[in-house]
């Protein structure tokens, strides 16, 4: 019940053997198993990046990797629950046998293992792990499936964060995310699998557009879409209510809800049976009616049983002769019981006898005291009570026996029948895992349908090249929360030997980071099979999208805003390669203005060499001559329109570069106070001009920390330079006077 609905909750293993990795990873509540090996070690960024996507809540580990510090810091920094186990467990021959025995199989080639040894050690320690611990959790593992991490795009924890891809900035919530506008899933395993989606987009070709396919012809059969969409609706959660139900810690009213997800199955399978998008088709034969099982369930379980599954009352009249026949002689004990009060007010005069029934005493005759003396001699005593008598007599007694046994009984044979039903549900498992993951399939691509129609996406064009082109392509979020009529649409063009390096420049505020957020979602989306907000997209498969954005200091592993900063970048540099797709916003702004230029510059021609396609938003306008440098380099700047003292941001990308932040007017909507404003809009004025003379003479009144003379510095003087590149639109007044009043200080120095 603390699970949440939308998310897994996998238990992984970890097991590094010679230059591999072994990674399985398990979800009880849904069943799911996979595994996979891949060349790494613990700390890299592989196993990293796995780790990430998979997000569990425990890991374990071989016992010998406690004692590797650089290791152990390495996994605790990822914040997740370590547990360390026997180097037995993860060894493969062991797994081998374990599995088997779990699998009830002779070999495990049929589930991809064969060749992955290092893989299948993890799967063992996973599984001995569960029986030493959690033994009612293997019963809903009965398979598993071998996965390679190369098969999907790599989308590590930096990028989901920076693209705010499944959880915001702000609270950590999906409010706000891509996940939020593309889930109109109405299941909760349809939720968790397009998160998965989402997570692992596609690199393969031929599978994105068996994707694309199903979403477009759901697309455009609406009638279709809408039959599909109401049998989904209600549905509910068949993996985790199977999974309850064959845990044993499930109630009758998870039969029920199952009961109701099998009434709904034939109109899913119809549906879909009518659809000839291969993934659609495949859905629908996959899924099996388990007709026999629904049946058994409707005439079994009543409509709305108890909660607790030993109270009795949750099977159907007629499911059981040998029930009905009980129920029945307690009814009619119960109802001479019933009748006993009216018998015995008549027989006794006592008109307010009552006849009563509790946990603790059974059955009672209840007399007021004033009525005592009329109390007949077979009565026996049984209870006092402040202003009563309660009695029993011999009759009430064995009636009372025989309905307290009998009931009993019935609740017991209740019992016997729910696990009999039980097991038929484990009977039918690996079916019903089927019809989940077939049902969460069309649910997926229901809700891609569905917000592509509502939207206006289009089908984009996926290729093998490196080109992505995309007309007047939108923010996939923005445009939901600003309206689509006010959202400004923008074209991109990179890769295929023309442009590699874009470098984006532009006021602040005016949409540079939008521009390239909306880049790299919209090339997310094209390889998880969802169409995209543009009037057209063509993308050439991406391996990995690298994003650097923002900046914070992390200060649990002690890192400056500029390591981290730097950190993210050697991450790229190391490891982007042709197929990559990189997002730069700003870099070098955490150090001193001509480090931070240079170190741009030079990342910049990194870039260039590696043919790797990339946005880099800069406010460093030095770097838009590279343009004329160098192969592959093109400018595009965000629009701003002068009136007056006013400016008006056009959110519009457009070729060219532009050597304009109005950092200056920002400050101003701000809320900066306007003697602040005023004063660096002198200063801003000062120094943009060639000569400085001193900002001194700007002032309109007195101010004497800016009074020292200027007049000796020169053009190429250091301290004109350090004025020149003061990033106004990130320098607070109070830094703006700390840096004045340094500068003020050396030219005092140069005087003595």
């Amino acid at each position: 019940s603390m699970l949440e609905d939308s998310a897994n909750n996998y238990l992984v293993a970890l097991i590094e053997h010679g230059d591999m990795i072994g990674i399985a990873a398990v979800d009880v509540s849904t069943g799911e198993f996979m595994a996979t090996e891949f060349e790494g070690n613990y700390t890299s960024e592989r196993t990293m990046n796995e780790l990430g996507r998979l997000s569990p809540t425990e890991v374990l580990l071989p016992d010998s990797t406690s004692k590797n510090e650089s290791i152990m810091t390495k996994l605790e920094e990822t914040g997740r629950h370590l547990t360390f186990r026997s180097d037995v467990d993860f060894s493969a021959r062991s797994a081998e046998r374990r599995l088997k025995e779990q699998f009830q199989v002779s070999t495990l080639d049929g589930y991809g293992m064969s060749k992955r040894k290092v893989a299948l050690g993890a799967a063992g320690a996973v599984m001995a792990y569960l029986q030493d611990v959690h033994k009612t959790n293997t019963v809903t593992i009965t398979g598993m499936r071998a996965y390679t991490v190369d098969a999907h795009m790599v989308v590590d924890s930096t990028t989901q964060r920076n693209l705010e891809l499944v959880r915001n900035a702000r609270d950590g919530s999906t409010r706000g995310t891509l996940l939020s506008v593309l889930s109109k899933t109405l299941t909760p395993m349809g939720k968790r699998r397009l998160k998965q989606w989402m997570l692992q987009p596609l690199r393969e070709r031929a599978a994105i557009e068996r994707r694309l396919d199903a979403v477009e012809e759901l697309a455009r059969a609406a009638l279709n879409r809408r039959s599909l969409a109401d049998s989904l609706r209600n549905l509910g959660d068949l993996e985790r209510i199977t999974s309850r139900i064959v845990f044993g810690v499930a109630g009758a009213r998870d039969l029920v809800a199952l009961r109701i997800a099998l009434g709904r199955i034939p109109q899913i399978k119809d549906a879909l049976s009518a659809c000839g998008a291969e993934m659609l088709v495949a859905a629908g034969k996959a899924i099996d009616l388990l007709t026999e099982l629904r049946d058994t369930l409707d005439i079994a379980i009543v409509d709305e049983p108890p909660v607790s599954v030993k109270e009795g009352r949750m099977i159907r009249e007629g499911y059981s002769k040998e029930l009905d026949n009980l129920t029945g002689s307690i009814a009619e004990d119960k109802k001479w019981i019933a009748s006993l009060q009216v018998r015995e007010r008549r027989r006794t005069g006592i008109k307010t006898l009552k006849v009563g029934f509790n946990k603790v005493f059974g059955y009672y005759i209840e007399v007021t005291k004033p009525n005592i003396g009329k109390v007949p001699e077979e009565y026996t005593r049984k209870q006092t009570l402040t202003n009563a008598e309660r009695f029993i007599t011999p009759e009430l007694k064995v009636k009372e026996t025989t309905v307290l046994a009998g009931e009993e009984k019935t609740n017991r044979l209740e019992y016997e029948i729910y696990e009999e039903l039980r097991e038929k549900v484990q009977d039918a498992l690996d079916t019903l895992r089927r019809n989940s993951v077939a049902v969460a399939t069309a649910d997926v691509l229901v809700s891609l349908a569905d917000v592509a129609v509502t939207r206006g996406y289009s089908r984009p064009v996926v290729t093998d090249g490196t080109l992505i082109k995309i007309i007047d392509g939108r923010h996939p979020v923005l445009e939901v929360i600003l309206g689509r009529n006010e959202f400004v649409p923008n074209n991109l063009e990179i890769g295929d030997g023309g442009t590699t390096l874009l470098i984006v420049t532009g006021p602040n505020m005016a949409g540079k980071s939008t521009y390239m957020r909306q880049a790299a979602q919209i090339v997310l989306m094209a390889q998880m099979g969802s169409f995209v907000p543009a009037k057209e997209a063509e993308v050439g498969l991406v391996d990995r999208i690298f994003t650097r954005v923002g900046a914070f200091d992390d200060l649990t592993a002690r890192q400056s805003t500029f390591m981290v900063e730097m950190i993210e970048t050697a991450n790229i540099l190391n490891s982007a390669t042709d197929r990559s797709l990189v997002i730069l916003d700003e870099i070098g702004r955490g150090t001193s203005t001509f480090d931070g230029m240079a170190l741009a510059w030079a990342v910049a021609e990194q870039i260039v060499l590696m043919r790797t396609r990339t946005l880099f938003a800069t406010h460093f306008h030095h770097l838009t001559s590279m343009a004329s440098m160098y192969h592959g380099v093109k400018n595009v700047h965000t629009l701003a329109k002068e009136s007056g003292d006013t400016i008006i941001f056009l959110h519009q990308v457009v070729p060219g570069g532009t050597d304009k932040s109005y950092g200056v007017h920002v400050a101003s909507l701000a809320g900066v106070p306007d003697a602040v404003v005023k004063r660096a809009k002198q200063l801003l004025i000062r120094l943009e001009k060639e000569n400085i003379v001193g900002l001194g003479d700007v002032s309109d009144g007195p101010a004497e920390t800016l009074q020292t003379s200027l007049e000796a510095l020169t053009i190429d003087d250091p301290i004109v330079e350090q004025i020149k590149h003061m990033e106004l639109e990130r320098t607070t007044p109070l830094d703006a006077l700390n840096e004045l009043k340094e500068m003020q200080d050396k030219i005092k120095q140069r005087e003595k």
